[in-house]
């Protein structure tokens, strides 16, 4: 897994792969909701202009990597700022779908709804969103409700990634290209889609 450089603050475009579907009958009868497991994230990444004897050489060489190797990337907060969450880890095994049970928040710490999180299972970030606002126990506990559901069952300890969640996957696209401008200055997107 390639980590990609953090000097720079890009533009994003975030989005939702829905691997579900909507069963209109052609009866007129009730549409009914299909939903599938493996649901995930996207996001589209457009970098300012980079001088090209560093940092867009830098830029270039870990894209390449992350090709066949994968990449990743914090996900953008932009104005959300998430506090001191503290030490969040998995607090318990067997966990599957749409709730998470958390422990070493900071006692009272508040998981606001929307704030992205991502659960690090060996070595690999899972990105996902808080569905409702809850507040952990004095203890530093809380049960998480998210989306999309968990696609990978998470083990007791395993970190959760609230102050710094990443978006991690393949980079992916019909090509990955990148101008080289008469200025020296290098422009780049890429896309990163989750693998799993």
């Amino acid at each position: 897994m390639i980590d990609l450089p953090t000097d720079v603050s890009p533009l994003a475009t975030p989005r939702y792969l829905d691997f579900g579907g909507f069963l209109e009958p052609p009866t007129g009868a009730e549409v009914q909701r299909l939903n599938r497991l493996g649901n995930r994230f996207a996001v589209a990444f457009k970098l300012p202009p980079l001088g090209s004897d560093r940092e867009g050489r830098v830029w270039v060489s870990r894209l390449l990597r992350g090709i066949g190797e994968g990449a990743r990337i914090p996900y953008p907060l932009v104005d959300y700022q998430p506090g001191t969450p503290g030490e969040v880890v998995v607090n318990g095994n067997g966990q599957a779908g749409r709730l998470l049970n958390v422990r070493g928040a900071t006692p009272r710490y508040a998981f606001k709804e929307g704030a992205p999180f991502s659960i690090e299972m060996a070595g690999q970030h899972f990105l996902h969103f808080v569905d409702d606002q809850v507040i952990a126990d004095a203890a530093g506990n809380a049960q998480i409700q998210f989306s999309p559901m968990l696609r990978k069952q998470p083990a007791d300890g395993d970190k959760v990634h609230v102050a710094r969640p990443m978006i991690e996957g393949f980079v992916m696209g019909s090509e990955l290209a990148w101008n080289i401008a008469l200025d020296r200055n290098i422009s780049i997107e890429f896309e990163i889609h989750e693998r799993r």
